[in-house]
C-alpha cells in the first residue's frame, strides 16, 4: 500500500490567495510574526508620562485652550499605551 497524502487546509488571503499553514508559517519564520514588535524605548515612556502631566497643568491652569489640551492630552495618552502594548510579551517571547 503507498502512502496517503494528506492534504492541507489552506487559507485565503486577500492578497496573496490561497496560502498552506507551512507557506504561512515559513514566512512569519523568516519574516517575523505580524504581531511581533520591539520594545519602545524609555525615553518614550518618558515623553508620555511628561507630556501628559504638562499639558494637564496648562489646561487646568488655563495658559493653554481646552481644546488644545485635550488634542495633547489624547496623543499623550496614545503614547502612554502603545509603551505599555510594547512591553507586553507576545507569541514566542511567552
Amino acid at each position: 500500500m503507498g502512502k496517503k497524502k494528506v492534504r492541507q487546509k489552506k487559507k485565503y488571503d486577500q492578497t496573496l490567495g490561497f496560502r498552506s499553514e507551512d507557506d504561512i508559517k515559513k514566512a512569519e519564520k523568516y519574516l517575523g510574526s505580524a504581531s511581533s514588535s520591539l520594545p519602545l524605548p524609555q525615553s518614550f515612556f518618558l515623553t508620555s508620562i511628561l507630556g501628559l502631566v504638562i499639558s494637564a497643568a496648562l489646561t487646568i491652569s488655563g495658559k493653554l485652550s481646552p481644546s488644545w489640551g485635550f488634542s495633547f492630552c489624547l496623543v499623550f495618552v496614545m503614547m502612554f499605551i502603545a509603551s505599555f502594548v510594547s512591553m507586553t510579551p507576545r507569541g514566542s517571547d511567552l
